[in-house]
């Protein structure tokens, strides 16, 4: 009879464990989920903070100090859903400025549909004709708009408390007679400074530009560098991080196209701290004096 009993008990101990899990389960995952948002508001008040997106093997950065928005290019095409949620989540309508480096697509893609949808300011652009596949819709969609700067020599400029230069090649005939990397040697080179901390992006130069880079003399110091051509690595790779001795490096890439193990390796002996996009998205922050660098997992 006590065996016969002990069924029903049985029965009804095991409900009360399934329940338990599933509320343990919706626990979790609505706990997750608020990380999750939280996490996505990534920008602080009185600093610099800037955001290499993890769109692939592309780039794309947000930056922002206070109301400032700025954007140095805009991935790939399918990268638009990211970067569209990722300004969405932070409240940003608004791009001061937008660095397009050079006319591949996993540096415009996204370009046309960003212009469009946001009130984008002022947008500076390589000077020089591209045969990629979104050169010419690029070109459509802004010929009409005031604040354009195609740039074909040094400039320099301020958004509050943000200094900006931009390096364009000077010597563009060699690089664009060698049609195979035309593109990602004529990159604009952008300096980005705040307080006493500089900040390089450099696009996807190459070999040959970064001999003219070296060459041309520029103060390039910087305490952060984003490293060209998605992690890849040229024999002078090492002059050019030896004129800008960083302490950090960012990657901008992905599984499909890792970054050079040669690459890693240099910056490794370097002791630069280096973060790779392919982890997800990488957060720098800066308050004119330190630098601090978190990474949103995957």
């Amino acid at each position: 009879m006590n065996k016969h009993k002990s069924k029903p008990g049985l029965l009804l101990i095991l409900i009360i464990c399934l329940l338990i899990i599933i509320i343990g389960i919706t626990q979790y995952v609505t706990h997750n989920n608020s990380s999750a948002i939280d996490e996505s508001h990534v920008f602080s008040e009185g600093g610099l903070t800037i955001a290499n997106l993890n769109v692939g093997k592309a780039d794309c950065a947000v930056l922002q100090v206070d109301d400032i928005v700025g954007m140095i290019d805009t991935g790939t095409y399918d990268a638009y859903s990211t970067i569209d949620s990722f300004l969405k989540d932070n409240s940003i309508t608004e791009i001061d400025f937008l660095i397009l480096t050079h006319y591949d697509q996993d540096h415009i893609g996204s370009a046309v549909k960003i212009i469009s949808s946001y009130d984008v300011k002022n947008i500076y652009l390589a000077d020089y004709v591209s045969q990629k596949e979104y050169y010419t819709g690029l070109m459509d969609c802004i010929k009409a708009r005031e604040n354009i700067y195609f740039v074909n020599e040094n400039i320099a400029f301020n958004y509050n408390d943000i200094s900006i230069d931009i390096y364009p090649a000077s010597s563009p005939d060699e690089l664009l007679s060698n049609s195979n990397n035309a593109d990602n040697n004529m990159s604009l080179v952008c300096m980005i400074t705040f307080g006493a901390k500089n900040f390089l992006f450099t696009g996807d130069i190459e070999k040959d530009r970064i001999e003219q880079v070296i060459n041309d003399g520029y103060s390039l110091s910087a305490d952060w560098i984003k490293m060209p051509h998605h992690g890849g690595y040229t024999k002078n790779t090492s002059d050019l991080l030896a004129i800008v001795d960083p302490d950090f490096a960012i990657i901008s890439t992905s599984n499909e196209r890792p970054a050079e193990e040669k690459l890693l390796d240099l910056l490794s002996s370097l002791s630069i701290k280096t973060y790779d996009t392919t982890y997800g998205t990488i957060i720098t922050y800066c308050d004119k004096n330190s630098i601090e660098i978190t990474q949103k997992s995957n």
